[in-house]
């Protein structure tokens, strides 16, 4: 069977055709909109950080006592915790920074299960704002209670962290406004105005850590316990869209 053979006309028809899909795609790629008409876009992220100093201290601490009823105990865990709260407010604490975190009795049993005594424990939360006197703080409090006394923890924190978290701001807006004229460069075009600014909240976990320190000698003085706050740090995350001109 014998081909059709191609005319010179339908060559010129094709050619045209292909002429014509070529300028179309052509005008797509130098578009500023995509093909659905949504205006170019760039997104970046960026991340600042900032540090300083702690500006409170958290004492986490209980007194434990132990007797052979339940009234003695719970009597002389109450006296310790007493004096505990009057010497922290002695040093300079708020009462309103102290706070009673659990009171708990409970029996101890001997080998054969039965009822030996009974533990009571009064657990405190003591917040310290002036930081000078964390030291000799921690020494009251570690004898104040008597050989009951136990401090748990104690945990460095930045409470008023808004100065810290607008620095943090303005080094992650910068770093991610440098990085979108970086690519906005590579794309051929220009950063134009911000679309939309989000911020991922910041995260910052306090210092702390674990303070074993039960009670000297009933009557005997602690001697201040060195303690040193250092310095913390926040970041924060931001994603930031410009148009793209």
């Amino acid at each position: 069977m014998t081909k059709p053979k191609s005319t010179p006309l339908r060559r010129r028809a094709a050619g045209a055709l292909a002429a014509a899909a070529l300028a179309v795609g052509a005008l797509s790629a130098c578009s500023s909109s995509d093909p659905n008409g949504s205006p170019r876009e760039i997104t970046a992220v960026g991340t600042g950080e900032a540090s300083g100093k702690p500006d409170v201290l958290t004492v986490k601490m209980a007194v434990q006592q132990q007797a052979a009823d339940v009234s003695t105990a719970l009597n002389q865990s109450s006296s310790g915790a007493q004096k505990v709260i009057d010497a922290a407010a002695a040093n300079g604490v708020d009462r309103k920074d102290i706070a009673t975190a659990n009171v708990d009795v409970s029996a101890r049993t001997g080998p054969d299960q039965s009822i030996t005594s009974y533990e009571a424990t009064q657990s405190l939360t003591i917040k310290v704002r002036k930081l000078d006197s964390a030291s000799k703080l921690l020494g009251d409090l570690a004898t104040a209670g008597g050989n009951g006394t136990r401090i748990n923890s104690v945990g460095f924190d930045i409470e008023n962290d808004d100065a810290l978290k607008a620095t943090a701001r303005d080094k992650a807006f910068a770093a991610a406004k440098t990085r979108a004229e970086q690519y906005a460069k590579l794309a051929g075009g220009k950063l134009g105005e911000v679309r939309t600014v989000s911020e991922v909240p910041s995260a910052r976990t306090p210092s702390t850590r674990d303070f074993s320190a039960p009670g000297g000698v009933q009557g005997a003085a602690a001697a201040p316990v060195p303690i040193e706050s250092g310095e913390q740090s926040l970041s924060v995350t931001v994603t930031v869209v410009w148009s793209l001109a």
